[in-house]
């Protein structure tokens, strides 16, 4: 809940990151196929407890877990009647304006019923893709498309994974903001296919694009070429060895090929990057990939993966799910995002913290998020981009290598 004063964003404003996350926004609560006719379904987020059903035309519903009566779980009810939800005690029947149009347990003629102060608490609903996204907050919802990525507007394949880290999500999205890849995921699959990854340690400077940051592509480390081994004054060499490169050296035709089937982004805002509330999306693998961090408890992050393509006939249509469905689900949600887990579990997010030159988007990041907390969604931040350029005006070209690659395609 914003207060509209914002504090002093100087020093360590870790402790000013709200820990359940930014209210009044939209987020991915329940994949559409996961809430049935008869029973309703409990979702937990941002420390909501939310309870999950079909309304009157089939489309899901969200109302507060709790029965205004007596403190019930709704989820734990029924749905008796067609759009409705009833309370597991007393029969409190629930429709999807939240209003009680009957009491079952007193009968036609129950005087409570429909009586003012009796409504539950309802949460605005879309459902986009097959995931049912949920408004968190008190005022009243934003157009959607502000806080949804692009790609679930149009006729974009989107495939939806799931997991759940036992971190902060905080902790779980800065981890996609730092040069710890060539380390922590030396053996994950995609990183030894497509080989050790260039960077400097001046990192990349931010460009700021209204829902978050993009990577400046003049910086970026797909943009160079990519060395061997890194080699250090006393002799030292990173990787150890280049056995690794046998794969790659396997895999590379591959990879190229994969390469150009990852869809550009439609605009600066859904650039690769960091975006509100709480999204990574990259454009590496096979697909234009986002990350989404849910925060359901302080220490427990429901992960989302939206994989974005963007196939031409029905047959690429299919091979791209079966090739998720069997293999690209298992290297990028389990392979490789399972060893970020590993390191995070224990990770303290307490103590004296020392940046380094590849953390200038963190330090944006943190900004951004204690801005939107405290000052609200529109709040104006104090960031501002190199040559002057507005958040809505910064050319696509900025902030994708993919559209670079395709531009330069189209010339040839």
């Amino acid at each position: 809940m914003s207060t509209g004063a914002i504090p002093k964003l100087s020093g360590d404003i870790r402790s000013l990151i709200p820990k359940l996350g930014l209210r009044n926004y939209w987020y991915p609560a329940v994949a559409d196929r996961k809430v049935g006719a008869r029973k309703p379904v409990k979702v937990a987020l941002l420390g909501e407890e939310i309870c999950l059903f079909r309304g009157a035309t089939g489309a899901v519903a969200a109302i507060q877990d709790v029965c205004p009566h007596r403190g019930a779980r709704l989820s734990e009810g029924a749905c008796h009647y067609r759009g409705t939800v009833a309370c597991p005690y007393h029969g409190w029947v629930f429709d999807e304006s939240g209003k009680n149009v009957a009491v079952l347990s007193e009968g036609p003629d129950s005087g409570v019923c429909g009586k003012p102060g009796t409504e539950a608490r309802i949460y605005p609903t879309r459902t986009l893709k097959g995931v049912v996204f949920v408004w968190i907050g008190e005022s009243e919802p934003a157009p959607i498309e502000d806080d949804v990525p692009e790609e679930f507007f149009d006729d974009s394949l989107v495939q939806v994974g799931q997991v759940y880290w036992k971190c902060n999500w905080e902790v779980a999205l800065e981890n996609s903001m730092d040069s710890h890849v060539n380390y922590v995921h030396r053996n994950a699959v995609v990183v030894a296919r497509a080989g050790f990854i260039a960077r400097g340690a001046q990192g990349e400077h931010p460009l700021y694009v209204g829902n978050g940051f993009g990577g400046d592509v003049a910086e970026s480390n797909y943009m160079r070429r990519s060395p061997r081994q890194d080699f250090y004054p006393n002799g030292w060499k990173w990787p150890k060895t280049n056995y690794r490169r046998f794969f790659t050296w396997i895999t590379r035709p591959l990879a190229e090929r994969a390469r150009r089937n990852i869809p550009p982004p439609k605009s600066a805002r859904w650039c690769g990057g960091h975006h509100l509330p709480g999204m990574f999306r990259a454009e590496f693998g096979w697909d234009l990939y986002t990350r989404m961090c849910v925060p359901v408890e302080e220490h427990l992050t429901r992960v989302w993966y939206y994989h974005c393509t963007r196939p031409k006939t029905a047959l690429r249509r299919l091979w791209d799910r079966l090739m998720y469905a069997t293999l690209r689900r298992w290297i990028i949600e389990y392979n490789f995002s399972r060893q970020d887990e590993a390191v995070m579990l224990n990770q303290r997010y307490d103590t004296p913290e020392k940046l380094s030159g590849t953390d200038a988007e963190v330090i944006q990041w943190r900004k951004l998020v204690v801005t939107r907390h405290y000052g609200g969604r529109e709040a104006p931040f104090e960031y501002r981009n190199p040559d002057g350029l507005e958040p809505d005006a910064v050319p696509l070209e900025r902030v994708s290598v993919r559209y670079l690659q395709e531009q330069a395609r189209a010339k040839r």
